[in-house]
């Protein structure tokens, strides 16, 4: 199975509440000082169509929010990546009929699995006095100390890479790596990493507002 296809799938570990999805790396050409493009269009690079539709459609809402005009790649480039044309000045063409100046793509870089420990804890019931005073209240309470050992859990960690691409040059003026790790629903991680890609791209001034 080809990588593209394990896009947004894989995505389906990760939940809102204990959900952690973090940029690694952020790198924004050195000519390019933020822009404030006319539309944008958002591209998740995925096989399977419910997904792509579902993280494109956050994406796209969370930009509009900040006032970057945004849409969904699914108005413009079909489903199925075998019709898509191989030939660039026929994107392009598309591209800038339809009025975008630039392309958010969403790939998958990579799928490992972590293994971390927790560590076991200790529950004590209270004692209204010093139980050291008395063999007998010693030990009631040391009965009712309760252990909960520790064990190992593993995790699934999704490595997305975000490329934001200039349509009238073609050229690569911001990409980053984010790190996503959970247990739950697609709709979560779509919801996740959509604030979280689009936080990165407005603190790091890559995309300015076209609208209040």
């Amino acid at each position: 199975m080809k990588k593209t296809t394990y896009l947004l799938i894989a995505l389906a570990v990760i939940s809102q509440g204990c959900m952690s999805t973090k940029f690694q790396a952020s790198w924004k050409a050195p000519d390019f000082s933020g822009k404030a493009y006319e539309q944008v269009l958002v591209w998740g690079l995925s096989d399977n169509v419910a997904n792509r539709s579902t993280v494109e459609d956050e994406v796209t809402h969370f930009l509009n929010l900040k006032g970057i005009n945004t849409h969904s790649g699914a108005d413009i480039l079909p489903y199925d990546r075998t019709i898509i044309p191989e030939d660039q000045e026929v994107i392009k063409k598309k591209l800038v009929e339809k009025g975008y100046d630039a392309v958010l793509t969403i790939g998958l870089k990579d799928i490992k699995e972590e293994t971390r420990y927790v560590q076991g804890t200790g529950y004590y019931n209270p004692m209204s006095y010093g139980y050291y005073g008395s063999f007998y209240g010693y030990s009631s309470h040391m009965y009712g100390n309760v252990y909960q050992p520790g064990y190992y859990s593993s995790t699934e960690v999704i490595f997305l890479e975000s490329n934001l691409w200039d349509v009238e040059t073609g050229k690569l003026v911001w990409s980053g790596q984010s790190k996503s790790t959970s247990q739950s629903s697609v709709d979560k991680t779509a919801n996740a990493y959509a604030r979280a890609v689009v936080t990165e791209l407005i603190k790091k001034g890559v995309l300015l507002p076209t609208k209040k």
